[in-house]
């Protein structure tokens, strides 16, 4: 059997993609977050280290462009450069 390791952040304003990625990275991950609202990003990376972030590219029903992914991934980068 294999160790779960590794702290994994999901964004995402779908609760149905949120729960079902939980379900399918409970078995690779050792601790698995998940937030609906991106404006909670950066509170949420300075309180914590996360080994990986996975990030929607649209939040808006009328958005698929993913300018909103790409704007939470800068947002997310100037406040830790290694992320």
């Amino acid at each position: 059997m294999n160790k779960k390791e590794g702290k994994i952040l999901v964004v995402d304003d779908n609760a149905g993609i949120l729960s079902s990625l939980n379900q399918l990275l409970k078995y690779d991950f050792e601790e698995i977050h998940t937030i609906s609202n991106p404006n909670v990003i950066p509170n949420r990376i300075r309180k914590d280290q996360f080994d990986v972030i996975l990030l929607d590219m649209n939040f808006k029903a009328s958005e698929n462009t993913g300018n909103e992914g790409i704007f939470w991934l800068h947002e997310i980068l100037k406040i830790d450069p290694n992320a």
